[in-house]
């Protein structure tokens, strides 16, 4: 049952792979390139369409959950690096990307069995953004121009942003489970009352 789903995210996989030579073999063609445009395409259309699938079909599984996310850190951080690499955006962009990922895998990893706890509003938007990125950085090949600095510089500052915050979130997880503990807050103040 799961098989499609896996079989979308390994198509989106195999999109995130081309993506960043598409994009750099045709950021200087003068009458645009629509290949990053239809891989961006295959990229949203799987990411969009495996998770409920499985879920539907009753096959969500640990691996497809690890397949889909790998399938989404490759692809919007494959198009974020080669868009820095091609000077449209700030090495910062895709580095913020990489550690706000970085940070849902270990709030993921931190609790085995409860990795929904490491979904946030604001890393699900910031994961959104990215792909809205990527799909910019296609159109930018699409049809090439000028006008597209103020627009990257503007994207790229918002994606830097919300994934600051989705990594201060996750970061911040731990810190609110522990205070949440039933007595987490009595021993440190025991122990500083009686020195």
């Amino acid at each position: 049952m799961s098989r499609t789903a896996d079989a979308l995210s390994v198509a989106r996989l195999a999109a995130a792979v081309a993506l960043p030579a598409a994009l750099a073999r045709s950021i200087d063609r003068p009458g645009g390139a629509w290949l990053p445009l239809g891989l961006w395409s295959v990229g949203v259309a799987t990411d969009l369409l495996d998770g409920p699938l499985a879920r539907r079909l009753g096959g969500a599984t640990r691996h497809g959950a690890l397949l889909d996310n790998a399938a989404d850190v490759t692809f919007v951080l494959g198009a974020a690096s080669t868009g820095a690499a091609l000077g449209l955006l700030p090495w910062r962009v895709p580095g913020a990307i990489a550690v706000a990922f970085g940070a849902y895998v270990i709030a993921s990893a931190a609790r085995p069995g409860e990795a929904a706890r490491a979904y946030t509003r604001i890393g699900h938007a910031a994961g959104v953004c990215n792909y809205l990125l990527a799909g910019l950085l296609a159109a930018v090949v699409v049809r090439p121009g000028r006008a597209w600095g103020p627009v990257l510089d503007a994207a790229g500052l918002v994606v830097l942003l919300i994934n600051g915050g989705a990594a201060a979130v996750q970061a911040a997880g731990p810190v609110r489970r522990a205070r949440a503990r039933p007595g987490a807050g009595r021993r440190d103040r025991s122990r500083r009352s009686s020195a």
